[in-house]
């Protein structure tokens, strides 16, 4: 009887709690903000092993040991171009590092400089940076004599290297070893088809710790990490993977072993950024240094910016994408062409030239002689027009303008020039075209508003046209500035009067 009356007790408090237990579950998952995976959720990938890429591409890794001899003391040109470089700049030695920080740099003894690279050629050709041999009086490459695994007592047989060719512009340097035997060497890939999250492995010797890897993503593409005007045809690859000072000219491996950059650049800024330049970039310049040591590339004979968002409307363009031409060169291609000042070019051989910076890479892959067919807008009509490049003078650099400046006509005073034209003869200095680089001295041409252009003969022409020139109008300016004793330059500055 007693043990019933237990029973009768018990029973309804199990089945009280076990009812408030899943009444306080549910009311909690009902409150939850976020949502969970059942624990027997499948695995959406698997990471295999990268040890098959490393075995297939190790004994194509060189280490590259380049020495340069004393110099007598720069010169005042070299110490001036030293002291206005980025002190963050990538491309930055070590040796110009202690001549900014302490005035001068050791030079009694031999600059030593350490490298990577790979073997692409069964008799002794390697690819590295040029700024791993640029200058050097003397380099070795240690290449090993079998794959090192994991193995740590392979050896090493050490040759002399001869520079085959150099490319600055692009930092690709070609050498030559004469080995005693056939080598193994590195397939080259394709960097066009990369894509960010794309696997990469990057080899090297990082610090001298020779045939190191690491692995990472493809972060980026189509980098531009110089202001350096030597390196305007800048694409790199932007990775995770380490690189780290002497991994330079190492490999930049996809997961099917195939070299798809070259490593080359890190930023001083942060870690876990790096940049390697796209192989197909290599592939571009290899035979011509193999052949003349050098690189010759197309010359347009443009002096070119971006679009603006001021300046679409004006020029009749539904995006603020293309190149607007500034002017061309005397005696150019472009100058011999039906190519105008004020065209606006979208295309090339119909691939897209969104802003200055992938003009100069295509045109910069081309050979002199080469035929393009440019796509251009010129007041809201599409035209089509072909034109053969010329060689690109790297004495007489023809430095492309990639200025975006932003005026209004409110806060210039103009006055007839003798020249020709308006000439600027103040700025207001609280006034848009003082923040955005108009000065005194530059003369305005041009105006071209509601796809019309005016020539500014007279003041009188400039009023008339400032009288229709309503708010929330696009004008686009058309100045000549001095940019040398000798030299003058035509710019373009769009604007949205307020």
């Amino acid at each position: 009887m007693r043990l019933s009356f237990l029973k009768v007790i018990l029973i309804p408090l199990v089945i009280s709690s076990l009812g408030l237990g899943f009444s306080n579950a549910t009311y909690a998952k009902s409150r939850q903000l976020w949502s969970e995976k059942p624990k027997a959720a499948k695995k959406l990938v698997s990471l295999p092993s990268i040890q098959p890429v490393i075995k297939e591409l190790d004994a194509t890794i060189v280490n590259i040991s380049s020495t340069t001899k004393p110099k007598q003391m720069k010169s005042k040109q070299d110490r001036q171009d030293n002291r206005h470089r980025n002190p963050t700049d990538p491309f930055m030695n070590p040796e110009d590092f202690f001549e900014r920080f302490f005035g001068q740099t050791p030079r009694s003894r031999p600059r030593r400089s350490m490298g990577s690279g790979f073997i692409i050629s069964p008799d002794g050709y390697i690819l590295t940076n040029n700024h791993v041999v640029e200058g050097a009086d003397k380099i070795e490459v240690a290449v090993s004599l079998k794959p090192r695994g994991n193995a740590d007592d392979s050896e090493q047989q050490v040759y002399s290297a001869k520079v085959i060719g150099r490319d600055p512009h692009t930092d690709i340097a070609l050498v030559k070893i004469k080995p005693k035997e056939k080598l193994p060497y590195s397939y080259l890939g394709n960097s066009d088809v990369l894509k960010k999250g794309d696997w990469v492995v990057a080899m090297g010797n990082p610090f001298g710790l020779d045939h190191s890897v690491s692995i990472g993503i493809v972060s980026a593409k189509g980098r531009e990490i110089s202001s350096n005007e030597n390196r305007r045809f800048d694409d790199f690859i932007q990775t995770d993977a380490a690189i780290n000072f002497g991994n330079s000219g190492g490999p930049l491996v996809n997961v099917k072993g195939e070299v798809v950059g070259i490593n080359t650049a890190i930023t001083a800024q942060g870690s876990g950024i790096g940049f390697a330049i796209p192989i197909n970039m290599a592939k571009n310049v290899l035979p011509q240094l193999k052949e003349k040591g050098s690189v010759s590339r197309g010359y347009l004979g443009v002096m070119i910016q971006d679009v603006t968002e001021e300046m679409k409307n004006a020029l009749g363009l539904d995006r603020a994408k293309g190149v607007l031409v500034n002017d061309t060169a005397p005696g150019g291609p472009a100058s011999k062409s039906a190519l105008k000042p004020g065209d606006v070019i979208v295309r090339v051989n119909g691939i897209q030239t969104p802003d200055a910076h992938s003009l100069q890479r295509i045109i910069g892959r081309m050979k002199p002689g080469a035929v393009v067919n440019l796509r251009v807008y010129r007041k809201r009509q599409q035209l089509s027009m072909s034109l053969k490049l010329g060689a690109l003078d790297e004495s007489q650099k023809a430095k492309p303008k990639t200025q975006e400046q932003k005026t209004d006509k409110l806060g210039l005073f103009v006055a007839v020039s003798p020249q020709g034209g308006l000439e600027i003869q103040d700025v207001d200095p609280e006034s848009s075209p003082a923040k955005q680089g108009l000065i005194p001295g530059d003369r305005i041409i041009q105006i071209t508003f509601a796809t019309k252009d005016y020539e500014m003969k007279s003041l009188r022409d400039y009023e008339r046209l400032l009288k229709k020139i309503k708010s929330g109008d696009s004008v686009v300016l058309r100045v000549v500035r001095q940019v040398g004793p000798d030299q003058k330059a035509s710019i373009y500055v769009g604007f949205k009067v307020p």
